[in-house]
């Protein structure tokens, strides 16, 4: 009886098929992307089981990428935020800290408060103000949201209502915080910061996004 080639063993061994297998491969690598993006692990091929050819939702698997990805956005045990060529990522608690030095540093939040909507400003006086706030997923302030989102101005999250719905909860960083990440944040410069999150980031060879140089 033939073997199965060591390489093509270890790939499917790899292969995620539950939430568990996702933050288990988090947690090995740090942060893995949502979809494919330069340099990094993504859930989507995790789950393919290699590289995927056109749309990731047209495949076989494209529900259960879907779920899961839905399912890691609602967990406490990772943080989803858009860092790697501006698409979502899944960071692994080792790294809170470093993500929230960078979104917190005052010269990178002034930049990217340039030229955002009256809307998008309205949304984040109201995350600030009331320190948690639900939106619909499809909703008059989704173009708002995701500027914020985009930017790390604020701290996104996911929870299914009683009646099955995705909602959308935001957070001001300074809310969502431990102090235990923050105590280790402050302990950090910013060039730190940057500089270990480029490096889980298999050195960000296409960027960390528009919003972190």
């Amino acid at each position: 009886m033939l073997g199965v080639p060591p390489a093509e063993s270890e790939a499917h061994a790899n292969v995620v098929r539950t939430e568990h297998d996702a933050l288990e491969l988090i947690r090995m690598k740090g942060v893995i992307t949502e979809v494919p993006a330069l340099g990094m692990t993504s859930l989507v091929e995790a789950v393919a089981g290699g590289s995927v050819h056109g749309s990731w939702r047209n495949h076989a698997k494209g529900r259960l990428m879907y779920r899961l990805g839905r399912m890691l956005r609602a967990s406490d045990e990772v943080l989803a935020v858009r860092l790697v060529e501006g698409k979502v990522a899944f960071v692994d608690p080792v790294l809170w800290a470093v993500v929230y030095r960078v979104a917190m540093e005052p010269s990178r939040r002034r930049r990217s408060l340039e030229g955002l909507s009256p809307q998008a400003r309205a949304l984040l006086s109201a995350v600030e103000r009331d320190k948690v706030v639900r939106l619909e997923k499809n909703s008059e302030w989704t173009k708002g949201r995701e500027a914020l989102e985009e930017r790390l101005l604020v701290h996104l999250s996911e929870t299914e209502t009683e009646e099955g719905r995705h909602v959308t909860v935001l957070r001001s960083w300074r809310d969502w915080v431990s102090p235990t990440v923050k105590e280790a944040a402050e302990s950090l410069t910013y060039d730190e910061a940057l500089a270990r999150l480029r490096e889980a980031c298999g050195g960000a060879p296409a960027g960390l996004g528009p919003w972190v140089p």
